[in-house]
């Protein structure tokens, strides 16, 4: 059931969360998205090779949501698709890459945070929106930084200068937005989101208009 203030405090709990995981070797990664077509969610889970980018596993779960669409509380909508997602992989990774942001959130508490946490596995968030802070440019690249504190929350990268920006940051089990940019910097490979993100970003998609509107498509 929907309540603003109980999920602000189960965020702030949250946040305050020893993290007594890291990750040691990076060997395979899986990515989640969840698109919303109609009145269904649709998950979609893919496990790819980290160096290859092979894909080894693809899950999808479906259901309604149970929770609306409130900004900065996405990942009370999308946490029973991530785990429910998780649940049904059998070849758990080593590194999680979430559609969404992580600590790049007014109570750095994105869905890439909750979901790391919950399931004890490093994770990255990669959005495609500004949800919170300032867009400075700084020597070493684009940023986004607290506007009260200037912690860095996040990195702005453009694959391609006539892209819109992606927005890489820490979720959880991951020690600086470096590590995080380092990380998927390999995944990249010429177009706006990384690899695994548009794999399962087009699946979603494919098969929500699929069961919505009988529609097929390739991707």
């Amino acid at each position: 059931m929907w309540n603003k203030e109980g999920f602000k405090k189960a965020q702030l709990v949250l946040a305050n969360k020893e993290e007594t995981f890291t990750l040691d070797e990076v060997h395979t990664v899986a990515a989640f998205d969840v698109s919303f077509q109609g009145h269904l969610g649709i998950g979609v889970a893919a496990v790819f090779d980290y160096f290859s980018l092979d894909l080894l596993e693809c899950q999808t779960f479906v259901c309604e949501p149970y929770v609306p669409y409130v900004p900065t509380f996405l990942s009370f909508r999308e946490m029973p698709y991530v785990l429910a997602l998780y649940s049904r992989l059998q070849n758990k990774p080593d590194l999680l890459l979430i559609d969404g942001h992580g600590k790049s959130h007014p109570r750095r508490m994105g869905i890439a945070v909750q979901a790391g946490l919950a399931l004890r596995k490093p994770s990255i968030g990669v959005a495609k929106h500004l949800l919170y802070g300032d867009i400075v440019d700084r020597e070493r690249g684009t940023y986004v930084v607290d506007p009260v504190s200037q912690d860095v929350l996040a990195y702005a990268y453009r694959e391609k200068p006539r892209f819109n920006p992606v927005f890489i940051s820490v979720g959880a089990g991951i020690p600086t937005v470096e590590d995080a940019v380092n990380l998927v910097m390999p995944l990249f490979k010429g177009h706006r989101e990384p690899e695994p993100l548009r794999y399962v970003h087009n699946v979603s998609l494919n098969e929500g208009r699929t069961l919505v509107h009988g529609l097929q498509q390739t991707y």
